[in-house]
């Protein structure tokens, strides 16, 4: 093909200038004249075609994209625009099939991360992380290519990956403000919110902070996760009062104003979220916690329900081949239930069993082995057995029941309403032998109150965290002379407990020899010794309650412990101090002090 002439070159260069700053009609003007004199002109029939996608013309762009690739095959920036084409066309699998077919003509690193980005928009997430690790080895260089890898690996789930790749780009370019989100996200999802938190306000210079709402989105999710939920509150209705009005902006104002206690307006949010995108397992979730929260149990049950997709922290997933129970009659049918949560969970629904025993032809319950002896001896008319794995009894055909449900589960049958719930102060029983055989040690030989002590959970992850206490916090609870502490924490709380005792001299009741974490028909033997019950919010509190053991319980004033009700339903002999969620957990052990001591007093 010939050289352009001089005159020709002169007016291509006078039409990209023309293009450069932004005076797309009269650059388009000059292609089109130039392409009269000179049709083989293929640059020209390119940056022809840049011009219509500039002015918002993606179909005639495209025809001479093609054209320009038919005049020169081996470009592979004719093949980029005509993606960028595509892609503006909404022909997102078009795209990626012609970048594809593009791949084989040319593995230029811009192709390549076309192609990458282009199956990442498609949602084939599993394709696409391949193609942008090729990507990025055929060009280190691509920043762009290299935070798009990172923002893939978020969708991903890999968000530890994710993070490692964002800080590293981060430090070759520290103001882009897409790698400062996606970092800030990665972190997020990895419970490091504080981190995620310093960062964005560490770089909050790369951001116009008056019109910038996703920077203030994300903060309000780092807020979140730090526990200061009035200031994530303020972060997304900043957000929102800019214009992003989104699922995610309604979840994160939805979920702070749940965790602040203010249950009907997060049901407002939260509403407005599920309603959108009812397929966000998260949001539905949370607005059946809100509801559940207000009393609302009829809606919020099913709502709950979602946790499983929402993949709840901590929650036990199982798969089996035979129907979930539905609520339907169970007479002449076996059904096995399960635990899908921890000790606390099994604790409380325990309460329901005698129900079951009574509708079923058979009960099975399933659940982890170190309370099967505990629940087996209190109700003998049902098979308890350890957890198994369910693919052992689909595999070989030995699935022994009809329907099966998660302990989770029951309540939206057994439960829909208050009323529902027995009056009964507590629905097991502990060993009388273990108890006689444990009162015959000091002190619980003795007259004077038995207090249990539980301050913290062995699980101080996530937001959890902010519920509990140190021993040090207690130090004032524990100068109180007229009882006998004793320990009923689960976890190993030597190293603590001699720590303080190293500064000044306590006296907290325990004794090696008893497992508290595995032996669980002793715990609920020492429990049962107990005239009061002071605990975190805790399977130690659930024993209390199972039992109907006096106690009080101080947790987040979220969860479905409560159900809106004062005393939670569940445990009709718990008392329920909620902890103020803007302020430190610490600052209920002035109440404790002083109820401890009205109770002392009472007694004489």
């Amino acid at each position: 093909m010939p050289a352009p002439s001089p005159a020709i070159l002169d007016q291509m260069r006078k039409a990209l200038l023309l293009q450069r700053d932004g005076n797309v009609a009269r650059a388009r003007a000059l292609y089109e004249k130039i392409l009269k004199k000179d049709p083989g002109n293929t640059e020209a029939v390119n940056l022809l075609g840049l011009c219509f996608l500039e002015q918002g013309f993606p179909k005639r762009a495209l025809s001479l994209f093609e054209k320009a690739i038919a005049l020169a095959p081996t470009e592979a920036r004719y093949r980029v625009n005509r993606l960028e084409c595509l892609e503006r066309l909404g022909e997102i699998e078009t795209a990626s099939a012609t970048a594809e077919a593009d791949i084989q003509a040319s593995t230029d690193p811009a192709l390549l991360h076309r192609r990458a980005s282009l199956l990442r928009r498609a949602g084939r997430i599993a394709e696409a992380l391949p193609a942008f690790d090729t990507a990025v080895r055929a060009a280190p260089e691509n920043s762009e290519a290299l935070i798009e890898f990172g923002q893939t690996l978020n969708l991903a789930g890999k968000h530890e990956e994710a993070a490692k790749l964002l800080g590293f780009a981060l430090e070759a370019e520290p103001t882009h403000t897409g790698a400062i989100l996606s970092l800030a996200d990665a972190l997020n999802q990895l419970d490091r919110a504080p981190e995620a938190r310093d960062l964005l306000m560490a770089r909050s210079d790369a951001f116009n902070l008056d019109r910038d709402a996703t920077y203030h989105l994300s903060l309000a999710n780092s807020h979140w996760g730090c526990g200061a939920y009035a200031l994530a509150v303020e972060e997304a209705d900043t957000a929102l009062s800019l214009g992003l009005d989104t699922v995610d902006s309604r979840l994160v104002r939805g979920k702070a104003l749940y965790h602040l206690g203010r249950f009907g307006e997060a049901v407002a949010d939260l509403e407005i979220a599920h309603t959108r995108d009812p397929e966000r397992h998260e949001a539905a979730m949370t607005l059946g916690f809100a509801y559940l929260s207000i009393g609302d149990l009829t809606r919020g049950w099913p709502l709950a329900e979602r946790r499983v997709e929402a993949n709840l922290t901590g929650l036990i997933t199982r798969r089996f081949s035979r129907p979930k129970w539905q609520g339907e009659p169970l007479a002449g049918k076996t059904l096995m239930i399960w635990d899908d949560q921890g000790i606390g969970d099994v604790l409380r629904s325990a309460s329901m069993f005698a129900e079951l025993i009574a509708q079923a032809d058979r009960l099975i319950v399933e659940c982890h082995p170190k309370i099967v002896p505990l629940l087996a001896r209190n109700f003998p008319q049902a098979e308890v057995r350890p957890r198994q794995h369910e693919a052992r009894g689909m595999l070989v055909g030995e699935e022994d029941f009809d329907l099966q449900c998660a302990f989770g589960t029951l309540p939206m049958y057994l439960r829909p309403t208050h009323a529902a719930f027995p009056a009964d102060p507590g629905y097991l029983t502990a060993d009388p032998q273990r108890i006689a055989a444990l009162k015959a040690r000091p002190p619980l030989d003795g007259t004077r109150p038995k207090v249990g002590l539980s301050w913290t959970s062995g699980n101080r992850s996530g937001l959890r965290r902010h519920s509990y206490l140190t021993l040090e916090d207690l130090l004032p609870l524990l100068e109180n002379a007229a009882v006998d502490f004793v320990l009923l924490d689960y976890t190993d709380r030597s190293a603590e407990i001699a720590e303080i005792q190293a500064k000044r001299p306590i006296t907290l009741h325990r004794w090696s020899d008893l497992d508290l974490f595995n032996d669980l028909e002793t715990v609920a033997a020492l429990t049962a010794c107990m005239d009061l019950v002071i605990s975190a919010n805790t399977s130690v509190a659930d024993m209390a309650g199972a039992l109907g053991v006096p106690a009080w319980r101080f947790g987040p004033v979220t969860g479905t412990v409560l159900l809106g009700a004062d005393t939670p339903p569940w445990a009709p002999a718990t008392c329920y101090l909620r902890l103020d969620p803007q302020r430190p957990a610490k600052d209920i052990v002035p109440r404790l002090v002083s109820d401890l001591e009205a109770w002392c007093r009472e007694r004489t």
